[in-house]
């Protein structure tokens, strides 16, 4: 297994292997990450999770306009994006054609920007990847990069970012609806984001 501090070295592992799952730090938690545009790959973490598909899975993007990619985003969505972006916000949206279903739920897909620098320097370079907690489903989300490894999760690469704050987990909120909906409880309180819309 590869494990570095580098993110380059993340990279370039990424782009010669078209089936690569890493693990790379985030604002709470460690994260299991691949491209979005990998079927293979999605396919093998919730293989290595051991969980189930139906759910859906986070995707990481650097900014806006690669977010607009992924899916379609209104004015009023944007405006109350751009206060907590970027940050432990995940925002269900209404899907763009394409993506694989192992991301999208009843048409809908989960996105967030990361301010970790490492997280965000490989979204800048892969483009949209995976965010779910590296962990198998139903134990506890690793914190740091010997905490991944040591779980023995079948990945190719750790991003060691050092230990991540923990906490809870990022705050997910349904866009797609008015008022919108706290889906998930995380980070980000409920009350700054349904105050905002």
């Amino acid at each position: 297994m590869l494990i570095t501090s580098d993110p380059a070295q993340i990279i370039a592992y990424v782009a010669r292997r078209s089936d690569a799952v890493f693990a790379y730090p985030t604002e709470t938690f460690y994260g299991l990450g691949a491209r979005i545009g990998d079927h293979d790959a999605l396919e093998r973490i919730i293989s290595i999770k051991g969980r189930e598909g139906a759910k859906g899975m986070i995707v990481l993007v650097a900014d806006m306009i690669m977010a607009k990619t992924v899916a379609r985003i209104g004015k009023r969505q944007q405006a109350l994006l751009e206060q907590f972006w970027p940050g432990p916000l995940s925002a269900l949206l209404q899907a763009r054609p394409g993506l694989h279903a192992l991301l999208c739920v009843d048409g809908k897909v989960a996105l967030r920007v990361s301010p970790n620098a490492m997280a965000a320097a490989l979204c800048r370079a892969l483009g949209p990847i995976t965010s779910t907690s590296a962990n198998f489903a139903g134990h506890p989300p690793a914190r740091t990069a010997p905490g991944v490894q040591g779980q023995g999760l079948e990945i190719d690469a750790i991003l060691d970012g050092g230990t991540t704050p923990g906490g809870a987990p990022s705050t997910l909120a349904d866009l797609t609806v008015k008022p919108i909906r706290c889906l998930r409880v995380g980070a980000l309180p409920w009350s700054d984001i349904s105050g905002r819309e």
